[in-house]
């Protein structure tokens, strides 16, 4: 296999790439961004069905002979934050950019059709691989949306395959969990109300904004103190709103953060002491506490036998050296849906300049990536699934 895809094609994807990076859009509109995909579709021949859980596009592409069902991932939607890099590809839609990397995501995806097609794989190919363009990932749960239309109930898919840009690798590089991928997050919502007053008789008040600030505190031991050494898990408050004056004892003050686990048992003991925490303070702080906790994404598990595809495969296309085993990550992916229903890998893609090393990391407004990322993607998705799609064909007859 050539080391680099033809120059016309890279340019290809360079072109597409900063398309979708001018012109993102958050989650759950990402009409243009859609619009754009099925005109690629369009002009490579392959038919998709658009508008699936709001905004995704599921396409199909048969080979001519039978054989299994596979899957690619990848998602479109991007972040609300003005983006601050100065490049000819800037984002031309105010407070929104593609920070997380989708951009290249969707163009890999694109780029893994048309290899395929140049290939003719369909001619020469068995099974088929469904291409899933999924909005809404960055808290939205877009992949929930999808699969609860029933649109895929009746494709009998075996394994789902998605990769992420992760610029802590340089590109040419590639690292996989072997298990756990990604946490499972929750948010926590606390209201703490109080009895508001003048600040010159804080005994004539509840004051909720102590009460809050000794739990913020309290909270940090959970992590440090209640957990095994080895386990791992991030409590985070991110949001602490309380008063509207210097000299006024507030009424009520609310908190909001995150939970992020690796295993059920973890989570639901810390849960447990989030709640006994909050009757706690009542008692202490002699104010309301009431806590909210909202289940978000569940745990991504790799599964194994497509850890070691993958990591046999990028050996091959990539060399030994370039493929790496990573710990998990506490960030939360709703690709775990599908892999919950399917069995599935999520890769991590290397894109940062080996010259230069990591600048920017992701939800940064200053991300970006290595854009030969888009030919090594290609190439190396390319190679997982129809080998991956071979094997199962050899196995099962």
């Amino acid at each position: 296999m050539p080391d680099r895809l033809p120059e016309a094609f890279y340019n290809w994807l360079v072109e597409l790439r900063r398309w979708f990076h001018r012109f993102p859009e958050p989650a759950y509109r990402e009409k243009k961004t859609a619009a754009k995909i099925c005109e690629v579709l369009d002009s490579l021949g392959i038919p998709f069905q658009a508008g699936i859980g709001k905004t995704g596009i599921v396409a199909k592409l048969n080979a001519q002979r039978s054989g299994p069902v596979v899957a690619f991932r990848c998602d479109m939607d991007a972040l609300p934050l003005e983006e601050a890099h100065e490049v000819p590809y800037k984002s031309q839609h105010q407070g929104c950019m593609h920070a997380c990397g989708h951009d290249g995501h969707m163009t890999i995806a694109l780029g893994v059709i048309r290899w395929l097609l140049e290939k003719d794989w369909p001619q020469k190919g068995s099974g088929a691989i469904i291409f899933i363009f999924q909005p809404a990932e960055e808290g939205g749960a877009g992949a929930k949306a999808m699969l609860e239309t029933g649109v895929f109930d009746s494709l009998p898919i075996e394994a789902v395959f998605a990769g992420h840009l992760y610029p802590e690798l340089a590109a040419g590089d590639i690292g996989i969990a072997p298990k756990i991928s990604n946490a499972a997050a929750d948010t926590l919502t606390i209201r703490l109300q109080g009895r508001g007053g003048h600040g010159a008789h804080p005994h004539q008040c509840k004051d909720p904004i102590v009460a809050g600030a000794h739990l913020v505190t309290q909270l940090q031991t959970l992590i440090s103190r209640e957990l095994p050494p080895l386990e791992s898990a991030v409590l985070t408050i991110g949001r602490f709103e309380a008063g509207t004056a210097s000299n006024i004892i507030p009424e009520e003050a609310f908190l909001e953060g995150t939970l992020r686990t690796l295993s059920p048992e973890i989570r639901e003991k810390i849960i447990m002491r989030l709640q006994q925490m909050a009757k706690g303070l009542e008692l202490s702080h002699n104010v309301a506490a009431t806590l909210q906790i909202t289940p978000g994404y569940p745990v991504l598990v790799n599964d194994p036998k497509l850890v070691k595809h993958t990591q046999d495969v990028a050996g091959e296309v990539l060399g030994g050296d370039h493929v790496h085993s990573l710990q998990p990550r506490m960030g939360a992916e709703d690709f775990a849906y599908f892999c919950e229903k399917w069995g599935g890998i999520m890769v991590g893609i290397g894109c940062h300049d080996p010259s230069k090393g990591m600048q920017h990391g992701l939800h940064s407004p200053y991300f970006d990536f290595d854009e030969t990322v888009l030919d090594i993607g290609t190439r190396l998705f390319g190679q997982v699934l129809t080998r991956y799609l071979e094997k199962s064909l050899a196995t099962s007859t």
